[in-house]
């Protein structure tokens, strides 16, 4: 299924706050990254139709939800809303809930199985919600929201509150909802960790205000935006695919636009998409290629800038592979010894986290 563009243009006012927000959303997952306060769930709401005092414009493909042809009701747009606390209705079972979608259903979507296969409800079903873990009452509420045939997805905080065990538990259902069902996803956030274990965009939001829209790996890579995501170290993000698997030593081959990397931990299929983070701490120089390290990756780069970041400390931006970049730090004596400058082609000791695998 192809999911029509989502476009807004939006003010709302209220006494000390005004919002002020204008996007357009893209397929996939897009992260509404911003500090408490600033407005992220106030503009779900009203994409939601749920602030009648709010102006402007909502366009979904052909259909005008609100603008001076009018205003669309809440259950007339093509658009479902999971809250941090789920609100699924205390009263009825899990299978109750899923029924209650199905009773509103808006138009076409995922059937009623592939819903429950796909986010494994089927043992939940007749469980009242007091008897739900944290995870399983957001993977019911995820359930009761795409029964009722969204086209798009908002998702106010779906993982606070869930432990770390509850959030590996809820993220591959996530990332696997815009492929499977045709329906994009739309995910309030605070917090970086699931910007980028999640998303493939990302609106940063502030005072009210949308700063800017730009791929995941291209925000976490400006130095520009870095104070706004509270980063205190340089680091990339390389999305990548898998290419070859040796099972003797438990290593996996993922092609990149660095290069080719080798990592652990990984089960996935070839072909399957994956995101690297590779931060300052994680990239080391040397003028020869190692003959024998504990880092298994390796490659030549080319040193594009220098800043001095504080006492002693150099900052150096690297150019490797096909347009990607790699950020370290080093002593101002190994810029001395190593003679950097930019220019200076030599190579990288790369240790590359993993953060997310589409299976």
């Amino acid at each position: 299924m192809t999911a029509s563009p989502l476009e807004f243009d939006l003010t709302l006012e209220r006494p000390g706050f005004r919002l002020r927000a204008a996007d357009r959303l893209e397929s996939g997952i897009t992260a509404l990254f911003g500090p408490s306060g600033c407005g992220k769930t106030t503009l779900l709401r009203c994409l939601a139709g749920l602030e009648p005092a709010c102006q402007g414009r909502i366009r979904h493909g052909d259909q005008h939800w609100q603008g001076p042809e009018g205003r669309l009701p809440p259950h007339r747009r093509a658009v479902g809303l999971v809250f941090q606390d789920t609100r699924l209705f205390p009263h009825l079972s899990a299978r109750e809930n899923l029924d209650f979608a199905e009773r509103r259903r808006r138009g076409d979507g995922p059937g009623r199985a592939e819903v429950i296969d796909g986010l494994g409800l089927r043992a939940l079903l007749d469980q009242s919600p007091a008897a739900l873990s944290g995870g399983e009452s957001q993977r019911v509420a995820l359930g009761r929201a795409l029964l009722a045939g969204p086209r798009i997805l908002l998702l106010d905080e779906p993982l606070s509150g869930l432990d770390a065990a509850r959030q590996s538990e809820i993220m591959p259902l996530l990332r696997a909802i815009p492929e499977r069902f045709g329906v994009r996803l739309l995910v309030v956030t605070h917090a970086c960790h699931e910007v980028l274990s999640l998303a493939n965009r990302m609106i940063l939001m502030q005072a009210g205000q949308l700063i800017t829209q730009a791929p995941v790996s291209e925000l976490f890579s400006a130095p520009d935006y870095w104070p706004f995501l509270g980063l205190t170290e340089p680091a990339v993000l390389w999305p990548g695919r898998v290419v070859a698997r040796d099972n003797d030593w438990g290593l996996t081959t993922l092609a990149t636009d660095a290069g080719r990397l080798r990592v652990s931990g990984i089960s996935a299929g070839s072909g399957a998409p994956v995101m690297l983070r590779v931060s300052a701490r994680d990239v080391v120089l040397s003028l020869e290629p190692p003959m024998a390290t504990s880092m298994l990756n390796s490659l030549p780069v080319r040193v594009e800038t220098l800043e001095t970041e504080r006492e002693g400390v150099v900052r150096v931006r690297l150019a490797v592979g096909h347009r990607a970049a790699l950020w370290t730090h080093v002593t101002r004596q190994s810029v001395a010894a190593l003679r950097l400058e930019p220019g200076r082609r030599l190579h990288a000791l790369i240790r590359p986290e993993v953060l997310g695998v589409n299976h």
